[in-house]
């Protein structure tokens, strides 16, 4: 296995190592606890409803009913919950740091780009296994901010922005098309993979580049420009409020054309934060519980939507998925040894038994797919394509650069 990457600050990668040698749990070599049951540690670092602008409740729900469903299987799993901002990327810090000294068997967290590019190379520089619930390109296996240590949920942003611009081009046959981005690296990101694609369609381009920032309330002046530079479509990589925001901006201004996004337009949509134009949006998610016919996806929605009242996404899908991948590497290992489980964890096939799908690639990108769908008048979904997505070599990620690390002294 080739070794985990360290930050060039020497002292840090020391003093995060010394904090989980005295953790509290201690390093575990057995894989069960009192009364012989098999025993899963995991620490989540995301905020839930209330603790911010922009919090949502679908991670910390996932994760609780992981917890539940495997301990109703035999297993003692014990799951702690620390508040990390899903923008700030010293929180995001700080949750890990502390995470790190109480020792658990996996990590779940960093849950948007602006907060894992620049956090991800400290998370490498430890053993601690880490499951994140963003894809930055940045983030892959030998990326700057990825590692050993680091797997990827979600496919890489870019992956869904080329499907958008595939079909955008290619299905909607659009030629003048507006672009919103948001101003984290997931925005230009967007754009990039856009146009990569887009140049094969002669007739296609972006013809009104706008920006806004992770918690815009006005809009205006991006619709204005959409519409005087006479766009047949939008596409948006975006925050959830936001695209509220650009839906509803867009209507009141007469702008009537199809908008596509990734999964935080659904999340505007089940907000109920978008008030009009719903059979225009068009959105590609990598997970999409509601749409998927196996006995296991109806299960889960059945009964999630009957204990939290609300119908689960993707964060709620790949956060549960997510435990019990976790358990099988613990289970897989024999151990609770960090370099067994992330040994175990890169091995990973999940295709069958998950409510979504996923199978590890060289980048450590679990998602396999990406799933389109449109909205119908009355809000409910219609399934257009599902997408398999494909390892991409770190050389063709246009936003990748090489990672500026060196390792601590006597290492």
């Amino acid at each position: 296995m080739r070794k985990l990457k360290y930050v060039a600050i020497a002292c840090m990668a020391t003093a995060m190592a010394a904090a989980a040698l005295a953790g509290p749990a201690g390093a575990q070599t057995a894989t069960t606890g009192a009364g012989g049951k098999k025993t899963l540690y995991i620490i989540g670092g995301y905020e839930t409803t209330g603790e911010s602008a922009i919090a949502q409740p679908q991670f910390d729900d996932g994760a609780k009913m992981a917890r539940d469903d495997l301990t109703n299987k035999g297993w003692d799993v014990k799951y702690e919950r620390i508040p990390a901002s899903g923008t700030v990327a010293s929180s995001n810090e700080q949750a890990f740091q502390t995470a790190l000294s109480r020792n658990p068997d996996f990590y779940i967290g960093l849950t948007s780009s602006g907060v894992f590019i620049p956090v991800g190379p400290k998370v490498a520089a430890t053993d601690l296994p880490t499951i994140t619930t963003s894809s930055p390109t940045e983030g892959v296996r030998n990326g700057p901010s990825g590692g050993d240590n680091i797997w990827m949920l979600r496919p890489l942003n870019e992956t869904t922005y080329q499907k958008i611009a595939d079909y955008a081009c290619g299905t909607l046959k659009l030629h003048k098309v507006g672009y919103l981005g948001v101003q984290t690296a997931f925005g230009p990101t967007g754009q990039q993979a856009f146009e990569g694609v887009a140049k094969k369609f002669p007739n296609c381009k972006i013809v009104s580049s706008q920006t806004n920032s992770t918690t815009a309330t006005d809009l205006t002046q991006q619709v204005l420009a959409f519409k005087n530079a006479g766009v047949d479509g939008i596409v948006s990589a975006n925050f959830p409020a936001p695209f509220g925001v650009l839906v509803n901006q867009l209507k009141q201004n007469g702008v009537n054309v199809p908008v596509l996004g990734g999964a935080s337009l659904n999340l505007a949509k089940e907000a109920n934060s978008i008030q009009a134009g719903l059979d225009n949006l068009y959105v590609i998610d990598d997970c999409v519980p509601d749409l998927i016919k196996t006995k296991t996806a109806k299960k889960f929605v059945s009964d999630y939507k009957a204990k939290y009242g609300y119908v689960p996404n993707y964060a709620s899908a790949q956060v549960y998925d997510a435990f019990h991948m976790a358990a099988n590497a613990v289970e897989k290992a024999g151990s609770h040894d960090h370099a067994a489980l992330i040994k175990a964890m890169t091995a990973t096939d999940y295709t069958t038994g998950g409510v979504c799908s996923y199978k590890n690639d060289k980048n450590n990108v679990l998602g396999d797919s990406v799933t389109l769908y449109k909205y119908n008048a009355d809000g409910s979904k219609k399934l257009i394509k599902v997408y398999p997505s494909k390892f991409v070599p770190p050389s063709e990620l246009a936003t990748t650069a090489a990672p500026t690390t060196v390792k601590p002294a006597g290492t």
